[in-house]
C-alpha cells in the first residue's frame, strides 16, 4: 500500500467525535500485523509493538486522534429539512451548498441550503450554524420517520484526493493523517529486532471536544514514561498566512511548550538532526491545543509529553491539504526517537 493510498483510506473513514467505533474497527486491522494484542475499546484503538509489553523497560506511547469534526441533526422542519449542529470548531463561511452525508437508517444525501443572492442581506451570508439546513429532497417531516431521528451523524461528502507534487486533500485529513505515520511508525518498528522501550500505539477519541477524554483514558490505562502526540499544525498557503503558519512539505513540526517536556523536545530535534530528517519548530508558549496537553498531567506517575505536528492547509474543512512527504518524515522522526526513547 502507498503512502497515499492508505492517507486516502483513513481520510475517507466516517467518525466524529463519540462516533468513532466505526473508523476503529477498520484502523485495528491496519495495525493487527504490527500491534497483535491491538483492541478496540469506547472507540479508542490500542495496541503495542511486538505485544504485551516488558515491565523492564519505559514505555512509550504514539497517539493521535481518530474522531473528526462533523454535524449532529438537532432537529427535523415540519418541511422535511434538517437542523444541525457542529461537532468541532467548523468555520461556517464555507457551509453554504456543501454537499453533506447523513448517518441515518440508511445513508443518505443532502446539501446545505443557501438563499438566493439576490435575497441576501448583510450577515445573512454567515449564518449561525442554528440557522443552517440541510435539504434531503423531502417535503415533510413525516415521510422521514425511520429514516432520519434527531442524534444522527452528518458529514462533508468529500472523498481524498491526489493533488499535483506530494499533495493530498480530504476532509477528515485532520487527524487521520497523523493515524497513517502512527502505522507507517508501527511498520518499522515491528521490524526492529529489540528496542529500549515499549511502544503503545493509540488512536484517541474526542480530541475534537475540548476534554480530551480518549487521551486522558490512554493516558491512565498505559501509564506511559514518554508520550508524542502526533496532530496537524497551520501550514502556510498565501502571502499573508502569518508567522503562525509552517511550510508544507517542509517536515514535521516539533513543538516548544510550557506544558511539553524541553528535554523531549530537544531530543526530538536531536534526533531528526542526526537522521537527517528535516523538522520545523512550532513554538507555543501556553498550551498546545492536542492531546499531549492531557497526556502530560492525566497519568499515574506524570508524563514526559512531546508535540509532531503535519503542516495542514485549510484545517476543518472539506478540502483540508497535506504532503505525503511531510507523513512519512513524521513517521521516520517516531521511529528514529523510539529507538533512542530510554537510552541515556
Amino acid at each position: 500500500m502507498t503512502t497515499f493510498s492508505l492517507i486516502q483510506t483513513l481520510a475517507d473513514l466516517r467518525g466524529v467525535s463519540g462516533r468513532e467505533g466505526g473508523a476503529a474497527a477498520a484502523v485495528r486491522e491496519l495495525l493487527l500485523p504490527y500491534c497483535p494484542d491491538c483492541v478496540c475499546r469506547d472507540g479508542e484503538v490500542i495496541g503495542h509493538i511486538g505485544g504485551e509489553k516488558n515491565p523492564e523497560k519505559p514505555t512509550l506511547l504514539l497517539c493521535a486522534h481518530i474522531d473528526q469534526v462533523g454535524f449532529f441533526v438537532t432537529d427535523i422542519t415540519e418541511d422535511g429539512f434538517l437542523r444541525i449542529g457542529n461537532v468541532g470548531g467548523i468555520d461556517n463561511r464555507l457551509l453554504l451548498g456543501q454537499a453533506v452525508k447523513i448517518m441515518g437508517s440508511e445513508p443518505m444525501y443532502g446539501v446545505i441550503s443557501i438563499l438566493p443572492p439576490h435575497l441576501l442581506q448583510g450577515e445573512q451570508a454567515v449564518p449561525d450554524t442554528d440557522k443552517l439546513c440541510v435539504d434531503i429532497g423531502y417535503s415533510s417531516a413525516d415521510a422521514l420517520k425511520g429514516k432520519i431521528r434527531r442524534g444522527d451523524a452528518v458529514y462533508y461528502d468529500t472523498t481524498c484526493k491526489p493533488l499535483q507534487n506530494d499533495r493530498v486533500t480530504g476532509s477528515a485529513l485532520d487527524d487521520r493523517c497523523g493515524i497513517a505515520a502512527l502505522v507507517l511508525a508501527a511498520k518499522a518498528l515491528s521490524e526492529e529486532p529489540s528496542l529500549p522501550c515499549n511502544v503503545a500505539i493509540v488512536c484517541c477519541t474526542q480530541e475534537e471536544r475540548s476534554g480530551h477524554k480518549g487521551a486522558r483514558m490512554a493516558a491512565a490505562m498505559e501509564n506511559p514514561d514518554y508520550a508524542i502526540a502526533v496532530d496537524v499544525t497551520f501550514a502556510s498557503g498565501t502571502a499573508d498566512s502569518g508567522d503562525d503558519c509552517y511550510t508544507l512539505g517542509g517536515g514535521p513540526a516539533i513543538g516548544i511548550s510550557s506544558v511539553l517536556d524541553a528535554e523531549m523536545s530537544d531530543k526530538l530535534i536531536a534526533v531528526a538532526e542526526n537522521a537527517k530528517i528535516p523538522y520545523q519548530l512550532e513554538i507555543m508558549p501556553e498550551s498546545t491545543g492536542t492531546d499531549a496537553d492531557a497526556l502530560a498531567i492525566c497519568s499515574k506517575n506524570g508524563t514526559k509529553a512531546a508535540t509532531v505536528s503535519i503542516p495542514q492547509r485549510y484545517m476543518h474543512t472539506p478540502v483540508e491539504v497535506i504532503s505525503t512527504k511531510d507523513v512519512e518524515e513524521t513517521a521516520a522522526l517516531l521511529v528514529a526517537f523510539a529507538k533512542e526513547c530510554g537510552r541515556e
